[in-house]
């Protein structure tokens, strides 16, 4: 899943958000923070924000806030709004005070400090974690240092945020391991360790080297990871069922029957010809590694039916994005002597691969499910 970052550098009329320095600063009449038009209209974010918010009340849409830091605070809830307001688009609302275990949060802050921001919504954003990033907080230091360099010029405002950029600025700035910014694992990262990586699950235990994940968030991962295939499937049932030149004339969703199945649909095609499809899926981009259990390369080996892998990528609120690998024996044919090769008594239960291992068509096919579906 792509997520909508951005990096915020706060000015002082950004900063009268807080209690404490709007009580220093009260020439200001300002309580929020200046969001760039520009940067929240582009690709990846809300296109759309400003026609969508000027005919709601107040030109207001209600956000769920939930602020991380200065340093290793802790999430600190509240109701706010992002509207138009003076013809500027804000996040706005109440004065944001101090929590009262923690009364003086937020004095640390000055200007020329940081808030990464995660939107989250379609359309319209419905929620918004920021961690705030200060100079004087000993635990950003590092992180400080590496986003001044994204925006280091003083009229720099706000950028989007890309997730590469955000991991490789965690990376050189090593925080704390309790930090929350550390608790902002990409999502994408988060599936693969539900689907088993072994690299993924490493990589976590790198960012989370003491707190880990726990049971319960493990449990919801693994569930998401399932949901991501379910959709999958879907997607593709339909793609079956569409007028597309695919070449199908009819198919059977095999693995609605028996989800043990070494693939998900038996494809007659217009040919004559009987294949076999398994859907790889994804909530990230193409590139992301996809898993193939033992059974699957067993059975694509054996069967003498042809075995192709439909790779759908960017799966996400009913849509995706598919690419096709046709026939995938010839490839798979080159592990047949490793997986026979261990010793009695060692199962290899699935390996992931990266897809370039395979021949996919450069074509793009991009689906969506119909409301009738």
């Amino acid at each position: 899943m792509l997520r909508k970052l951005v990096l915020k550098k706060l000015k002082p009329t950004d900063l009268t958000f807080f209690k404490s320095y709007f009580s220093q600063n009260s020439q200001s009449k300002q309580k929020g923070f200046n969001l760039d038009a520009k940067v929240m209209q582009g690709q990846g974010l809300f296109p759309a924000l400003r026609v969508l918010l000027e005919p709601l009340a107040k030109k207001a849409t209600h956000v769920d806030l939930v602020l991380f830091g200065p340093g290793l605070a802790p999430p600190h809830s509240l109701a706010r709004k992002v509207k138009i307001d003076a013809k500027n688009l804000r996040l706005n609302g109440e004065l944001i005070h101090d929590p009262d275990d923690e009364p003086h949060r937020y004095e640390v802050l000055s200007e020329g400090d940081f808030a990464v921001m995660e939107f989250e919504g379609d359309a319209l954003p419905t929620s918004v974690k920021v961690v705030l990033i200060g100079a004087d907080s000993a635990e950003d230091q590092g992180l400080h240092s590496v986003f001044r360099r994204l925006l280091p010029d003083p009229e720099d405002s706000m950028i989007a945020l890309e997730e590469t950029v955000l991991q490789a600025t965690i990376d050189e700035a090593a925080p704390h391991t309790h930090h929350p910014i550390r608790n902002w694992l990409d999502p994408v990262l988060l599936e693969e360790v539900g689907r088993g990586d072994a690299v993924a699950i490493e990589k976590v235990n790198e960012l989370l080297p003491r707190q880990g994940i726990t049971p319960e968030n493990f449990r919801a991962i693994k569930e998401m990871a399932t949901k991501t295939g379910e959709l999958g499937e879907e997607l593709l049932k339909q793609y079956f069922d569409s007028e597309s030149l695919h070449g199908v004339a009819s198919h059977e969703w095999v693995s609605q029957v028996n989800a043990v199945s070494p693939y998900d649909f038996l494809l007659n095609m217009h040919s004559g010809e009987t294949r076999h499809a398994d859907a790889k899926s994804t909530t990230g981009t193409f590139s992301t590694r996809l898993f193939l259990s033992t059974a699957e390369i067993r059975h694509a080996l054996a069967s003498g039916t042809p075995y192709d892998i439909y790779r759908l990528y960017k799966v996400k609120d009913g849509s995706a994005t598919l690419r096709v690998a046709r026939d995938v024996r010839p490839h798979l044919d080159t592990l047949k002597g490793l997986i026979d090769s261990f010793p009695k008594g060692v199962n290899v239960d699935s390996l992931s691969f990266d897809p370039a291992f395979f021949s996919f068509e450069l074509a793009e096919i991009q689906i969506k499910l119909s409301t009738d579906a």
